[in-house]
């Protein structure tokens, strides 16, 4: 059968477009981050659901896509090794349950034996406006499409770790950074360890060397000093830099140039290069516009009065071969009165365990007078754990003490539904406007994206737990 029709459709149409590439690594231990050779790879270009879940507390992202057995899969070079274009053959086949599908060559039917665990796997995700521009065939309509709704970095880029073999066909998918756990940590002891020893390119440890990750640069920078630690081979690289999230110093997979980098930072930190952040974002971060953008608004205004916030911070250290743990939790002075104010220290210390009076003698800290725990249920109490292992006392409140004047009181607690054509990543700044409620307005961090793709729509729910600034008053 030959086509020679044109192809036409509506003006002002949004259609859903994915792009599934699937292909054979040629070294799983290393990451190809070069686009694949497409006459090479499976390409799907439906499926019934797709859901990605990232967040910078998370070392590794996941995905899930779905699609039902006999989805069409395409590979674009046909048994003669001649490419397709608009003249095409077409034949049915009669499958095993009496169904009957149209064929054409260098097509094929999605089957479970095409998937394996190990392969790599790249999802491309977005809209195309449909301008009712005419087209001479399929093929060039689908380019138009891909150019224009594809055109960016793949919403995710990993490995096959699980396939299903039920209806519809499921495959599990796990980030790039699953390559750390494929390599386990040398015997090592260190008692002053920093994280450029450890993870820096060519360093005295070189924990990522033959994972295909390096350390972001920004990392780099920073001498930042973990105190003492002891590592197995009992342990995989993913097990010692997910463990580091526990104190508040988290790991992330982070793309710069769309080349991934392991990036390590807080939600908080006076030092920039600290700072979680995506490079590729804008400076300004990316503008979500309620009356515009957002699908579903289940945010909660927060407003905390910074004299009744208290941090309940606790650091870990070593006594011989035991780890001990102690804690302090501050608050604002109330007879503090401003940074001119020399008589009263700006904040008090309570509650305080394993703390030697040595260590409070520190300027901005008053001990407190009284043996007896002080009730704090009646204040917003924020936990903080110090990333540091073998953390002084003195260290400790200074770190309780910057954790503070940094955290911001008036924020949101909830999450955003928007639409997906936005492609916001974990880590990402984005600026909220509201003209109903301008109490939102501000700039957040996100530290969490569920994206959602399939035949209900395309979405993406944030988790937006700080706010980094509010816009100037007039």
């Amino acid at each position: 059968m030959k086509s020679s029709n044109a192809i036409a459709y509506q003006d002002g149409l949004d259609i859903l477009v994915c792009k599934i590439i699937i292909w054979e690594p040629s070294d799983k231990q290393i990451i190809d981050i070069s686009d694949p050779d497409e006459n090479k790879c499976l390409v799907l270009r439906e499926c019934q659901s797709i859901e990605i879940e990232e967040s910078y507390k998370k070392l590794i992202g996941t995905a899930s896509v779905r699609f039902p057995r006999g989805t069409v899969i395409k590979r674009t070079v046909t048994a003669n090794g001649i490419e397709e274009d608009g003249v095409t053959s077409i034949y049915t086949e009669r499958l095993n349950d009496g169904a009957i599908i149209e064929k054409r060559p260098g097509y094929s039917v999605a089957q479970p034996k095409d998937f394996k665990v190990g392969q790599r796997i790249r999802i491309y995700l977005g809209y195309y406006r449909d301008k009712g521009k005419i087209f001479a065939n399929e093929k060039a309509r689908q380019q138009e499409m891909e150019k224009e709704a594809l055109g960016h970095a793949p919403n995710f880029d990993g490995y096959i770790v699980k396939c299903g073999v039920s209806t519809p066909i499921e495959i599990k998918c796990e980030s790039v950074a699953s390559n750390l756990k494929r390599k386990t940590c040398p015997n090592i002891l260190i008692n002053n360890a920093t994280i450029s020893d450890l993870l820096k390119a060519g360093g005295k440890y070189d924990l990522l060397k033959g994972t295909g990750l390096e350390l972001h640069p920004d990392t780099l920078k920073e001498k930042i000093n973990i105190g003492k630690i002891q590592l197995s081979d009992d342990l995989t690289i993913a097990d010692v830099l997910t463990e580091w999230g526990k104190y508040g110093l988290y790991c992330f997979l982070c793309y710069d140039n769309d080349k991934p980098y392991i990036k390590v930072g807080m939600p908080f930190s006076k030092n920039k290069n600290m700072l979680i952040e995506n490079d590729s974002e804008p400076s300004m971060g990316t503008l979500i516009q309620f009356n515009y953008h957002v699908a579903n608004d289940n945010l909660t205004l927060m407003n905390v009065d910074p004299a009744y916030l208290a941090v309940s911070a606790e650091g870990f250290r070593m006594e011989g071969k035991k780890q001990i743990k102690y804690s302090i939790t501050i608050r604002l002075n109330p007879e503090w009165t401003g940074s001119s104010d020399t008589e009263h220290k700006k904040f008090q210390l309570l509650n305080e365990t394993k703390l030697s009076t040595k260590a409070m003698k520190l300027g901005a800290v008053t001990k407190s007078k009284s043996r007896d725990r002080v009730d704090l249920s009646k204040y917003t109490v924020i936990p903080y754990i110090s990333r540091k292992i073998g953390v002084t006392e003195s260290e400790l409140v200074q770190e309780a003490e910057e954790y503070f004047e940094n955290y911001n009181q008036n924020g949101v607690d909830g999450t955003l539904v928007i639409f997906g054509d936005l492609n916001i990543k974990a880590a990402a700044k984005v600026e909220l406007l509201d003209f109903r409620e301008p109490e939102k307005n501000g700039w957040y961090r996100v530290e969490e994206v569920n994206t959602k793709f399939g035949v209900s729509g395309f979405r993406q729910t944030l988790k937006l737990p700080y706010c980094i600034a509010k816009p100037e008053k007039e």
